[in-house]
């Protein structure tokens, strides 16, 4: 996408200039009232429809007046997210030096410096990393729409980045996500599979899919359910024969419990009480693990009572080594959720990843 410095927002035709924001006409001077463009002064607003010639005389008006030059800044995002320039030339199929020149041409023109440099390592300043948390959308958002206006919307490419916890991806989506990316050979993918939870605004990732039970924290991110799994509360013959076998939820809490070490928010135990609402409850654990196999054969081993998915330990009901218990309240179920940062970074390419996803899932374990 080639855009010279003085079009980023408007543009000029052979006939007329006029503002390619709301199409006004635009003569002499070239400098008016409006509320596209932050220009200089007590928070006054410019409109900037003109030549580059003319651009000259606005610069000269006002020599605080500055309109970033898109390419560099999509340049300067690419060398961001990719950790080097060479990694960012190939990414964006220009020579390496073409890469560095113009990052540097927009360090000239910021006057800041944006990206420290050495031999082996590169890493942005604290003003590289204001301007790229706020810039990166805005490239995904502008490659987005120029696909769409050249009618290549259908056609996903760029690059995308996801997380997925480790189990989980092995378990139902490992096909799944190198399918994606057989199919579309525009997208560039990095998955990081973690059963950690982790922050998708921190990690710069597109989309989290992670498992959830209970209240949802409040937050400025988006949530999007894929699958609900119904849980419930099993332990061992041996567990029942030496603790009893409790009715509610409250013996739990004084009773041996499997647990988690961060996932779920290093709490498993949610109910759902009478009224529909979400309940936590604190239980004594000696045993905490990431993984619902190991939560499985913890459980199997008689080492205390836990909360699963039925989906996932139904067979050991089937065959007698785990017992489902019967409590005063429902087990929250768990869920399978999408999370991206916020709802205007949702790219196409995010959103298909996520569409593929509930799909496969659904179709694998008959769930909704």
């Amino acid at each position: 996408m080639s855009v010279h410095p003085s079009t980023l927002r408007f543009r000029w035709g052979p006939d007329r200039r006029y503002c390619s924001c709301c199409s006004a006409s635009c003569d002499d001077p070239p400098v008016t009232r409006c509320c596209a463009v932050a220009g200089p002064g007590n928070g006054e607003y410019l409109r900037v429809a003109a030549s580059p010639r003319s651009m000259r005389g606005v610069r000269k008006q006002f020599p605080e007046f500055r309109i970033m030059n898109l390419n560099h800044l999509r340049i300067f995002v690419s060398v961001a997210e990719q950790g080097s320039i060479l990694a960012a030339s190939k990414a964006l199929g220009v020579p390496k030096s073409t890469v560095a020149r113009q990052l540097a041409q927009f360090e000239s023109e910021l006057a800041q410096p944006l990206v420290l440099r050495n031999t082996r390592h590169l890493r942005l300043t604290p003003d590289g990393r204001r301007l790229h948390e706020r810039a990166h959308h805005l490239i995904a958002a502008l490659e987005e729409l120029s696909h769409e206006l050249d009618g290549r919307d259908d056609t996903l490419s760029g690059k995308v980045t996801v997380a997925i916890p480790s189990e989980f991806a092995v378990r139902w989506l490992n096909d799944c996500v190198a399918e994606f990316v057989a199919a579309h050979p525009g997208i560039h993918l990095d998955c990081i599979t973690s059963m950690a939870p982790l922050d998708p605004v921190k990690r710069e990732v597109d989309v989290s899919i992670s498992y959830h039970r209970g209240r949802l924290a409040d937050s400025a991110m988006v949530v999007r359910s894929l699958v609900t799994m119904e849980s419930v509360v099993v332990a061992a013959p041996r567990v029942i024969a030496e603790h009893g076998r409790p009715s509610s939820v409250r013996e739990l809490s004084v009773l041996p419990c499997l647990s988690t070490l961060t996932a779920l928010e290093a709490n498993p135990w949610h109910f759902i009480d009478d009224s529909g609402r979400p309940i936590s409850l604190k239980v004594p654990a000696r045993y905490r693990v990431d993984s619902s196999t190991l939560l499985i054969a913890g459980a199997r081993a008689g080492i205390g009572f836990a909360i699963i998915p039925r989906h996932f330990c139904q067979a050991w009901i089937d065959a007698g080594e785990l017992v489902p218990l019967d409590l005063d309240l429902a087990p929250a179920p768990l869920e399978v959720i999408a999370i991206h940062p916020d709802r205007h970074g949702i790219t196409a390419r995010a959103r298909a990843f996520v569409d593929l996803i509930q799909s496969r899932l659904r179709h694998e374990t008959g769930l909704i």
